[in-house]
């Protein structure tokens, strides 16, 4: 039971039925009823799109792969070989943190939104 059915439960009652610390008592015991907002495949593909341009960003691409730690080594035929490429996963970490915070303010002003229509009705 949420909070907004319990008073509206509480309303269709005699008055001299609760008293009111029984009523706070109540109340307060009741635990809100959290949303989780549910994502759309295009939503997807716009968080996914958004991530991907973070990191194809100049500034984030530079920044991705650590160039002075490249590993070479000199293979078959004095052929110069990648042996490790270390990658800066905070960068990426970043990138998608930041895109998908984006998308939940977005979203979490969708369900407040939609919250306060429904305490309206």
């Amino acid at each position: 039971m949420t909070k907004s059915q319990t008073v509206a439960a509480l309303g269709n009652q005699l008055d001299s039925f609760y008293s009111l610390e029984q009523v706070i008592k109540i109340v307060e015991s009741i635990e809100e009823e959290q949303v989780k907002p549910k994502l759309s495949v295009t939503q997807l593909r716009e968080i996914t799109d958004s991530i991907m341009d973070l990191i194809e960003d100049e500034a984030n691409r530079d920044n991705i792969v650590d160039m002075g730690d490249i590993e070479f080594e000199i293979g078959y035929d004095k052929r110069i070989e990648v042996t490790d490429v270390p990658i800066n996963f905070d960068v990426i970490r970043d990138c998608v943190e930041k895109s998908l915070s984006e998308a939940f303010d977005e979203e979490e002003d969708i369900v407040e939104l939609e919250r306060a229509n429904t305490d309206n009705e």
